[in-house]
């Protein structure tokens, strides 16, 4: 992936100007992985702490709310009677339950943000390292001791609202500070991660539960160890009242960003209605697979690695070509079009195998949807409103999950009959809906300029108007 990123680099469209581009220094893949490699290093420690629990955290949480319908090991019979009803317990719980943390999330990525640019980026994300650490051990006591699981299903949300994603993609502009080589490092940093997770997954299939979760908590103590011991701070603490300090502490000054003018507010609104679309479609696909298709823990595996496998190849070898042929605002357009027909194809699949394949299909489009906005986004503000802009964005994002999670979950939980109707189809007016949210949001798309005019007043400059709000959409 790294030779195929580096078309992402040459991509005229993602430089500032004809001046600055004549004086910045080339930036290949190489060059970007040796910057970026301590947060690639914690990435994967991060990403193996819960990809080795995930396929089998999901039957976990489904036994345990099947006890309350006559018991059952749904990791055996996920479609039995007492597992389909506890899905439509667990997906309306999940619903609500993300709904009220990503609310909290909206809230704490836009301050994270604005404060990771005063204060630095490592104390942010040294915070979550620590957070992530209190959910694994809740499950590891209920594994290995029994105890009870509401420990996991509270922390586990808590924890993922402290939400630093944009801090995480603002470390990423700290590093890599020639603003046409952005695109690819956030394609770079995608590819990695689930590079990671497809590695990791086969071994989620296989291992027994016990040993997944050794395996989690080996992943958080290394993951702890590694940052206080070699992860570095990219962003010097801005002091007194210097010129160099933004406006970060006001949310105005964050919401600002985004309504400068009508086509930046129409790429908030893209944001706002892909986001409700990926977060309902996410709420309902994971019971109804295991609730009316039977996908037990092996198959799940084989249908993950499938889509991931499709999206790590679309982030290394399609994003550069994509961009190159028919702009940014095509990509998007192109991504999007892709979102439409997801939830339309996985309601006419009969079975795990049928929704592999439309997941290999769709996968690529789909997951290039990140890189594209991101690369874009970086490039708009002023190095120094980097943390900022990325807070406020995720903001958006999570406000717009939040409302997805809780409106999907309950609607589930309504036309399955608290779980008790056999038929499939009744899933499916939530599949359309799905659809018809990403049909409204490239509809927006649609509208926008295919020459995207730049900012004023900013240090570096690419497509102004998209690059603030669609940074979260794909995430």
């Amino acid at each position: 992936f790294f030779v195929a990123s580096d078309a992402v680099v040459a991509h005229p469209a993602a430089m500032s100007s004809p001046s600055k581009v004549a004086a910045e220094q080339p930036c290949g893949s190489a060059e970007i992985v040796r910057r970026l490699w301590r947060l690639l290093v914690y990435m994967a420690l991060a990403v193996i702490e819960f990809a080795a629990i995930g396929p089998s955290s999901q039957f976990i949480i489904l036994t345990f709310f099947a006890a309350a319908h006559g018991g059952g090991d749904c990791e055996l019979t996920p479609s039995s009677a007492p597992c389909r009803a506890a899905s439509s317990d667990a997906a309306l719980y999940v619903g609500v339950s993300s709904g009220i943390c990503s609310s909290v999330g909206a809230v704490t990525a836009l301050w994270l943000g604005s404060i990771s640019d005063r204060s630095g980026r490592r104390p942010v994300i040294g915070i979550r390292a620590w957070l992530s650490f209190v959910p694994i051990v809740a499950l590891t006591l209920h594994v290995f001791f029994g105890t009870t699981l509401w420990v996991f299903l509270v922390a586990s949300p808590a924890f993922k609202a402290f939400d630093v994603s944009g801090v995480l993609l603002a470390i990423i502009a700290d590093t890599i500070t020639e603003p046409s080589a952005r695109a690819a490092a956030v394609g770079i940093f995608s590819t990695w991660c689930i590079t990671v997770v497809v590695l990791t997954l086969p071994l989620a299939g296989v291992l027994p539960m016990w040993a997944l979760v050794v395996v989690s908590l080996a992943a958080t103590l290394l993951k702890l160890v590694f940052f206080h011991s070699a992860f570095q701070e990219t962003r010097s603490p801005v002091l007194g009242n210097s010129a160099a300090m933004p406006r970060t502490l006001a949310p105005g000054a964050a919401m600002s960003l985004l309504v400068r003018d009508g086509v930046i507010l129409r790429v908030a609104l893209v944001l706002v209605l892909s986001s409700l679309s990926f977060a309902g479609l996410n709420t309902v696909l994971s019971p109804y697979l295991t609730g009316y298709l039977g996908l037990t823990r092996g198959a799940g595996v084989v249908l993950l690695l499938a889509s991931l496998g499709s999206g790590a190849l679309g982030l290394a070898a399609g994003v550069g070509p994509l961009v190159r042929g028919v702009g940014e605002v095509g990509a998007l357009q192109v991504c999007l079009s892709a979102s439409i027909a997801f939830p339309l194809l996985l309601a006419g699949c009969s079975c795990p195998e049928q929704v592999g394949i439309v997941a290999t299909l769709l996968g690529a489009p789909l997951w290039m949807f990140l890189p594209i906005v991101s690369g874009i986004k970086s490039n708009l503000v002023r190095e120094a409103e980097q943390g900022l802009v990325q807070g406020a964005l995720a903001c958006i994002s999570n406000f717009s999950t939040a409302a997805s999670d809780v409106i999907f979950g309950v609607l589930y939980r309504h036309v399955t009959v608290n779980g008790t109707d056999p038929d499939r189809t009744s899933v499916f007016p939530l599949f359309f809906v799905c659809s018809v949210l990403a049909a409204a949001s490239w509809l927006l798309a649609c509208s926008l300029p295919r020459k995207l005019p730049r900012p004023s007043g900013c240090l570096t400059s690419v497509g102004a108007d998209i690059l603030q709000p669609l940074i979260h959409a794909g995430a």
